[in-house]
């Protein structure tokens, strides 16, 4: 059996520079210092928790909690609008094609990644979309070994597609062979950096998951 098990948010979904948008909103909301999208693919991490006190925030004096309320208020509010990669929903059917099945596995709350799925079409593609049963964004491990094991997948079985350091940490821990894409969140060199395949283009994802199969 061959099943890829897809990120959601910068893999397939292209909200990159919307993040840094909202990030930017709140920081503006709070008097923080704006920050590029080259800053943020260089210190994003996951869980989120982490990635704020990189860019020099005080949770003594911003709480995580008053951050994330206001990003995620901001950022489902404009979400859907920001689509998806383009081009992916046809690396979907000819994977399909070949023979893959896939699922979705990501940090999002769940009624707001089941609600995003649905409204941007990739629904009817998956066995499987997973998410968080609360908005804390974090480690996706337990989802990840959930969802394999309702879908009678070993991690022989599965090459996971994500666009973070975490999600080559994520593929470890499942067991599962992994490709990362640079188009997210995380920039290029921190990805090369993982020992991953890592690609570039569509096409070239596309050849590294037949060469998986």
């Amino acid at each position: 059996m061959k099943h890829i098990i897809w990120d959601f948010n910068g893999t397939l979904l292209n909200d990159t520079q919307l993040s840094v948008d909202v990030d930017n909103y709140v920081f503006d909301r709070l008097g923080l210092p704006r920050i590029t999208i080259d800053d943020y693919r260089r210190h994003m991490t996951m869980p989120v928790r982490g990635f704020y006190p990189a860019l020099g925030v005080d949770y003594s004096v911003h709480p995580y909690e008053t951050i994330s309320r206001l990003w995620l208020d901001a950022f489902n509010a404009q979400v859907v609008d920001a689509g998806l990669i383009p081009g992916i929903t046809d690396v979907l059917a000819r994977l399909t094609q070949a023979g893959y099945t896939h699922s979705v596995l990501s940090a999002t709350y769940q009624p707001s990644l089941d609600a995003q799925c649905a409204a941007l079409g990739l629904t009817p593609h998956m066995l499987a979309v997973d998410g968080l049963k609360d908005e804390s964004a974090a480690k996706k491990t337990d989802i990840g070994r959930r969802q394999m094991e309702r879908l009678g997948l070993a991690g022989s079985d599965i090459v996971l597609v994500g666009d973070m350091v975490a999600d080559a940490e994520l593929a470890a821990a499942l067991g599962a062979s992994c490709v990362l894409v640079s188009w997210g969140h995380n920039d290029a060199q921190r990805l090369y950096a993982t020992g991953r395949p890592v690609a570039d283009t569509l096409q070239a994802l596309c050849d590294l998951l037949m060469n998986n199969a």
